[in-house]
């Protein structure tokens, strides 16, 4: 059977279409499909993404050029005092609860494998940070996921937050890497998803339309004395003993 340079060029020209046809199409099933990974250990993945994955980003700014100050140079004690003190209140159907948004041992793994994305974040790009972990440890709890975008402007650490603790029930998705790591869009606008950061000492927020947006936390980098990390309480079972099990 013979084939001209027409139908070849044919061939080739419907093989591009149904590539970029599948690209386009599983890329608005979720997004961030074309982000670029940076890192990723047992429950964290860092990627990088482009500027325009965050819309109104230009609202971060009164300048009209926002310059990027990446790379940025944190070691692990830093880390924990920028993070480690932050709190998120949740609304559910009992009323508000409110925890830390990294857990004790979340906030380990953050604090040792950030460093190493700070440092080689590229300067034209917005680290986007997704956390997958299971405080409870139990054989009926759930892994929950957290997301953020990191970017460093104007002398200031910005942490903007998508889901805060969303628990992820499919048990198999927690076991694929390309699953749990697909999130909802994270947006530089007002809403109520049921979770916020909470206000506390040290905790600044960054403004939309002149109103605090309580998902979006500014760090002062040219004052860093001003974070310090809290060690958090440690509780040790109860040893029973005589007087322990009276009545």
């Amino acid at each position: 059977m013979n084939f001209s340079l027409l139908d070849f060029m044919k061939g080739k020209a419907l093989r591009t279409s149904l590539i970029l046809f599948l690209t386009f199409s599983f890329s608005g099933c979720y997004p961030y499909f074309f982000k670029d990974r940076m890192f990723r250990s047992e429950g964290m993945g860092f990627f990088t993404i482009s500027v325009s994955d965050l819309p109104d980003f230009d609202k971060t700014s009164k300048n009209e050029d926002i310059k990027l100050e990446h790379p940025i140079q944190l070691d692990q004690a830093k880390i924990k005092d920028y993070f480690g003190n932050l709190r998120y209140s949740k609304r559910s159907s009992v009323g508000y609860f409110s925890d830390f948004v990294f857990s004790d041992h979340e906030l380990d793994l953050l604090a040792r494998d950030l460093p190493f994305t700070l440092k080689n974040l590229p300067d034209d790009k917005l680290l986007l940070i997704i956390s997958k972990y299971d405080d409870t440890q139990s054989v009926i709890s759930f892994d929950e996921i957290t997301s953020c975008v990191l970017w460093a402007a104007e002398g200031k650490i910005n942490l903007l937050f998508g889901r805060v603790k969303r628990e992820l029930v499919d048990r198999d998705a927690a076991l694929d890497f390309s699953r749990w790591t697909r999130i909802e869009k994270i947006r530089l606008a007002h809403g109520f998803d049921g979770t916020e950061i909470a206000e506390g000492e040290n905790v600044d927020f960054g403004q939309i339309d002149g109103l605090p947006l309580r998902k979006w936390v500014v760090f002062d980098m040219k004052n860093p004395s001003k974070y310090k990390f809290t060690p958090r309480k440690q509780y040790q079972p109860v040893k029973l003993t005589d007087e322990n099990d009276r009545p």
